[in-house]
């Protein structure tokens, strides 16, 4: 799950990081920010997802898209993006990470990679692009599903692809061109890049880890400790906030918000979630935890007002129910997708990249 790639990422980042510097404004806790507590049990049935979902039954994985289609994939998949005429999908599972395309009736494309974990995808998912071994970058845009290649980032292992700036990523009269931004590992210590299609390769800008990208807006860990982390918030890589309460997540489709996660990762999974102001780190509303609410696995922004959130709601003995949930800026809560009974292991669900 992502809850253990998330902490093998904080102990690398823990064994190369300094603390951020001071005297950059800071984003201030909000005491009197409205907040709900993460208890799924027994909402209301609202809508599906808006986005494309996955999910798995009786050995069987299905794909549902936005307009209602549904497509078989791998039983295994970890991340997937509407793509062109069909999906990006990457599966993990016993094997190394796999990145392939899929037709919409689930039919295989020409070639599939060895990659590491992690899509990027454009703002308005023209776009999608992954890293594998050297560093190696590849996208794939909406243009008949076209494949390009882009210089290497320098990591020593396999890079995980995690933001993208950019809807084409020709040149010239077919394309603007786009920016990738990378992660990976250099001698054990974690480290961040960007490689663009003019062919510029170099390190991201004031942070140690990307963790989110969207249009001008650029957010990463900056430094680590054993009590959290702390993170910067940039806008055309100038630097508008920093905090040391969240790890930041997805941007929203407007630009408005983003997603704080807990600035320390570790257990089975996060508890608390808050929704931040993108300008200045605001806390909008938080979502809370307590000894009987749920954990959650996968935030993805749905539209500008809501997140859908993979959650598990424990039961006894591992037992419990994992549900697709919409949480709402106002605070509200409602099932995207029903509970399902299931054991902690692993989630049967899986939300579209974004």
């Amino acid at each position: 799950m992502k809850t253990s790639l998330i902490g093998a990422t904080m102990l690398a980042l823990a064994a190369g990081l300094v603390p951020a510097a001071s005297g950059t404004a800071t984003a201030a806790p909000d005491d009197r920010a409205p907040s709900t507590v993460l208890d799924v049990r027994n909402l209301a049935q609202g809508a599906p997802p808006a986005i494309a979902w996955a999910e798995r039954r009786s050995g069987r994985t299905v794909v549902h898209g936005a307009d209602g289609t549904t497509t078989p994939v791998h039983n295994s998949i970890s991340e997937l993006a509407p793509m062109g005429s069909g999906y990006v999908i990457q599966t993990a599972g016993a094997r190394p990470p796999t990145t392939s395309w899929v037709a919409a009736d689930g039919t295989a494309g020409r070639r599939s990679w060895r990659t590491g974990y992690g899509l990027a995808v454009s703002a308005e998912g023209r776009a999608v692009a992954f890293s594998g071994r050297g560093g190696k970058v590849w996208s794939i845009d909406d243009e008949g599903d076209r494949v390009l290649r882009f210089n290497p980032v320098p990591t020593s292992g396999k890079g995980r692809a995690v933001a993208m700036v950019g809807e084409s990523c020709k040149e010239g009269d077919e394309g603007n061109g786009c920016t990738i931004y990378v992660n990976g590992t250099v001698k054990g210590v974690a480290d961040s890049w960007f490689t663009s299609s003019h062919g510029i390769v170099d390190t991201a800008p004031k942070v140690q880890l990307t963790t989110t990208g969207r249009d001008r807006w650029l957010g990463g860990i900056t430094s680590v400790s054993d009590m959290g982390s702390c993170s910067v918030m940039m806008r055309s890589w100038k630097v508008r906030w920093r905090t040391c309460d969240n790890q930041l997540s997805g941007i929203s489709t407007d630009n408005r918000h983003v997603i704080g996660t807990p600035a320390y990762a570790d257990g089975f999974g996060p508890l608390e979630l808050d929704v931040l102001a993108t300008a200045d780190g605001a806390v909008v509303h938080s979502f809370t935890g307590n000894p009987r609410s749920a954990t959650y696995f996968e935030q993805v922004w749905e539209d500008a007002a809501h997140v859908l959130v993979v959650t598990f709601q424990r039961g006894r003995g591992g037992q419990g129910e994992w549900a697709v949930v919409r949480l709402g800026l106002d605070g509200s809560m409602e099932y995207a997708v029903a509970p399902r009974a299931g054991t902690d292991v692993r989630s049967p669900f899986q939300l579209q990249t974004r």
